[in-house]
């Protein structure tokens, strides 16, 4: 049974925390928020017998095996190195932090005490986004490749439309990007952007459009806005252009396998031109139970997950070389 504690009560906790609850293996036995009533409800919500208002406090807990860190980026730095040093294993939502300095402390911490960290990359356990790899991978499409993207939304809290907090949605929304195309095409070595405001109570740059150029010669553009006014939605994009064709989410072909079920299979389709296309279909599953498992299962081993520090790390610097070509409007170098 690992014994886990939650840093940070809000949207993100109660979503891990209701996967959590599932499971056996796993029991959450204390909360922390720095607003007193949310951890109080989190805890009534979830039959947590203990909660508090200063983490500090809840890791003086000798019974506590793991914390789960939920707060807003800006807050990871101290409650993860206090975590390690009492030793704790951490779960860290992403990105990692919002600097190098803080980034590189954590995990240095963290192996200084022979803790492990885990962050929540959670696309790496998806059944959908592994068969976008597994394809690329196989040269279904040729190289070089391409990855389209366009995304929009707007999040609730201000914070995460803060330079300084959340880093806007070229650092909290397109970490997810930076990590998933390093493993699809590999390190980096120059980025394109261009940003702007659109939304006067952002703090910082809300919306912007962005080249990575990898050493592999592949490149993935993506546009990402959350300066429109809230329920406002735009068109979307999302695919990978190659050599062979272009790779579709979902079902464009002229007709569906037979074997499909479109209620627990989802599918990506390769258009090759001349009408001739090829299906790749997976099983739709729940990615943030299939990581909570796995971390679960790695601290209750004591061995290493799958997302490491390290790899919050290099996405990080992907973001952070983003963000500067950006406000500079001129290309940088990784």
């Amino acid at each position: 049974m690992l014994n886990v504690g939650f840093i940070g009560a809000g949207g993100i906790a109660r979503h891990h925390a209701t996967r959590m609850a599932q499971l056996r293996n796993v029991r959450i036995l204390a909360v922390s928020d720095m607003v007193p009533a949310t951890a109080a409800q989190f805890a009534a919500d979830f039959g947590v017998s203990r909660h508090f208002s200063d983490f500090r406090q809840m890791l003086k807990i000798d019974a506590l095996d793991a914390v789960w860190i939920c707060t807003p980026t800006f807050r990871h730095t101290t409650p993860a190195t206090a975590a390690a040093r009492a030793g704790k294993h951490i779960f860290c939502e992403k990105p990692i932090a919002l600097n190098m300095h803080d980034a590189n402390r954590i995990v240095e911490v963290c192996s200084a005490a022979s803790v492990h960290l885990a962050i929540g990359f959670v696309r790496r356990f998806d059944k959908e986004w592994g068969q976008l790899l597994k394809i690329v991978k196989s040269g279904a499409i040729g190289r070089p490749l391409l990855w389209r993207f366009v995304a929009d939304g707007k999040p609730e809290n201000l914070w995460f439309r803060h330079q300084t907090k959340g880093g806007g949605p070229l650092m909290d929304g397109a970490i997810h990007n930076y990590d998933f195309a390093l493993q699809m095409f590999g390190p980096v070595e120059s980025v394109q952007a261009s940003s702007m405001q659109l939304d006067n109570t952002s703090v910082g740059a809300d919306t912007a459009s962005v080249i990575l150029n990898f050493e592999s010669g592949d490149q993935h553009s993506l546009m990402w806005t959350w300066g429109l006014p809230m329920g406002t939605r735009t068109g979307s994009l999302n695919d990978v252009v190659g050599p062979s064709g272009c790779l579709q989410f979902g079902m464009t072909a002229p007709s569906a396998p037979k074997s499909f079920d479109a209620k627990r299979m989802g599918v990506f389709t390769l258009q090759r031109g001349n009408g001739k296309s090829r299906v790749y279909p997976y099983t739709k599953t729940d990615m943030f139970m299939i990581q909570l498992k796995h971390v679960v299962g790695c601290f209750e081993q004591d061995k290493s997950p799958m997302v490491t520090g390290e790899d919050g790390i290099a996405a990080l610097r992907v973001a952070l070389a983003v963000l500067k070509s950006g406000a500079n409007r001129r290309t940088v170098k990784l």
